[in-house]
């Protein structure tokens, strides 16, 4: 199995991003009432002018408000970071009362319960550095579970087709890297089929798969590839020095692909809630119980509002879900600053 390491950190629920979430107030226009007054007539139609105005005004401003977050969180999050040292998470939660950091002191002066909180999340990562060294973010746009198990999902089959070139090239080909790969390869490739049995349209869904799809085939070709190149320009050089650059290079690559704005990522991303919510409809006796806690009474109605919309933030039913689906194993690491 693969297994997906993803951390998650409740304090990091941007109230913004929930508010980014709310249907905008509509504009709503007052009938005027017929009367013999002309008067009264013209007031009330003003009134109502009036007011349409003022709800247009508020939803201009509502929706200019969340372009500017948008483009701020575009600005300083990359849809997914380099890999971090664990202090990074450290240092995010450590204070010192007697520091002039003017974040500190803030932090230092909170009450007494928010700080116990803030203690909480450093054990936390304190904990967390002792069984991971490094940690990669995700923007926080509502669509970070999925894009972390995309990521860490592709970045593992990666090094497990370089374990394999690698064990083949010493005759020691014991692993399964390759077997796990093509499983995989072979699963998404039949997806499309079978996510049609639940309404939707191949018309519509088709580039999305299509470009899952190209992810699995990139990642094969740039093994290839690299592998062409080293043997045949890097001859004499060093083997563990041709496997940590092609390495090096390799994920150099798809971490560039997958940090393009609007492209491979967004789309596998929105494929992935598909497949989610393909999965809940095949069996929907096994997710019926933790869609009722949600208050919803069935699961079309759960994941046309919860699983299919970007920007919709998961649970641990869509985590069950698309774990199911493609049959690897998903470690949750949750802080939430007890």
């Amino acid at each position: 199995f693969c297994t997906i390491q993803i951390t998650t950190m409740a304090d990091e629920l941007e109230p913004h991003l929930q508010q980014q979430q709310e249907d905008p107030p509509t504009p709503v226009a007052t009938p005027i009432t017929a009367s013999n007054n002309n008067k009264n007539n013209t007031t009330n139609g003003n009134n109502d002018n009036d007011n349409d105005d003022e709800n247009n005004h508020q939803h201009l401003l509502t929706q200019a408000q969340l372009e500017a977050i948008e483009d701020e969180i575009k600005r300083t999050q990359p849809l997914t970071s380099p890999l971090l040292p664990m202090e990074v998470l450290i240092r995010q939660y450590y204070y010192d009362p007697n520091t002039t950091n003017t974040a500190t002191r803030q932090h230092s002066q909170q009450p007494p319960q928010h700080r116990r909180q803030e203690d909480g999340f450093y054990q936390s990562s304190l904990f967390l550095s002792k069984k991971y060294h490094s940690l990669r973010k995700i923007r926080g746009d509502g669509n970070c579970y999925y894009r972390a198990f995309l990521y860490s999902l592709c970045e593992q089959l990666l090094l497990l087709l370089l374990q394999r070139r690698r064990d083949k090239k010493t005759k020691n080909d014991d692993g399964d890297g390759g077997g796990e790969f093509a499983r995989l390869k072979e699963t998404i490739s039949k997806s499309l089929k079978w996510t049609c049995q639940y309404g939707y349209e191949e018309d519509t869904i088709s580039m999305f798969h299509e470009e899952l799809v190209e992810l699995f085939d990139f990642m094969e070709g740039e093994i290839l590839v690299n592998q062409n190149k080293n043997d045949t320009t890097n001859n004499n050089n060093n083997d563990e020095d041709d496997e940590t650059m092609m390495k090096k290079k390799a994920l150099g690559e798809l971490h560039s692909r997958l940090n393009e704005e609007n492209a491979s990522s967004d789309y596998c991303t929105w494929y992935l809630r598909v497949l989610t919510a393909a999965q809940m409809k095949s069996n929907p006796s096994h997710y019926l119980p933790y869609v009722l806690a949600e208050n919803y009474g069935d699961i079309p109605s759960f994941t046309a509002r919860e699983v299919e919309p970007m920007g919709r933030e998961c649970g641990m039913v869509q985590v069950a879900a698309l774990a199911d689906c493609l049959g690897v194993r998903v470690v949750i690491e949750y802080m939430d600053g007890r």
